[in-house]
């Protein structure tokens, strides 16, 4: 008895010792906020309005072969909006949409990946946004390119979420007769790391 519960014990501690490596072979990525993009387009009466967020932080650990052990963490500045519109920016950080002052970040978080062929993966993760959290999956294509001792990966991807899921429209915004609840969320990132 006593063997079997010394067994059953090792064989615990190696898997976690194992899953512990396996957590720390995923490699760091530097972003390259520059060349990187988070941005949005929403509608209003019709028209397409595009509209990025030009602060934004990242984590992100990220392997091909060991989506086991990947995970990212982006956090944006909402008041770092920009539309081309001042009027419309100071819209979309007040009370009524994301009232940036309460709830100056949004974020998204994932920690589980799926390979959905080709360069396609997803990322299954939850974005929180006016301090409410909903999960969701974000594809993207993935290109990755060596360069000498550097590797360099461009990941594109969009989903679109409905904004008034997480409470963004306040009185007359509730109404997506004129701004529809529908809105794309975009990225566009650009990152390295060494090779090897």
């Amino acid at each position: 008895m006593a063997n079997r519960l010394t067994a059953t014990a090792f064989a615990a501690l190696t898997a976690f010792t194992a899953s512990t490596a396996l957590a720390q072979q995923a490699p760091v990525w530097t972003v390259d906020h520059d060349k990187s993009r988070v941005g949005f387009i929403a509608q209003q009466s019709g028209n397409a309005v595009p509209g990025e967020f030009e602060r934004f932080q990242t984590t992100i650990r990220f392997d091909r072969d060991n989506l086991e052990a990947s995970s990212v963490d982006v956090r944006i500045a909402i008041a770092s909006v920009t539309t081309g519109s001042l009027d419309r920016d100071q819209t979309i950080k007040s009370p009524n949409l994301f009232h940036a002052q309460k709830y100056p970040n949004a974020r998204f978080q994932a920690d589980s990946f799926r390979h959905a062929g080709g360069n396609t993966y997803i990322a299954e993760g939850k974005l929180t946004m006016r301090g409410t959290t909903h999960p969701i999956d974000l594809p993207f294509e993935l290109e990755v390119t060596r360069d000498g001792d550097t590797l360099t990966a461009v990941a594109d991807g969009e989903v679109t979420v409905k904004r008034l899921r997480w409470g963004i429209g306040k009185g007359q915004w509730q109404d997506t007769s004129m701004v529809p609840n529908d809105v794309v969320i975009e990225i566009d990132i650009h990152a390295t790391r060494p090779a090897g």
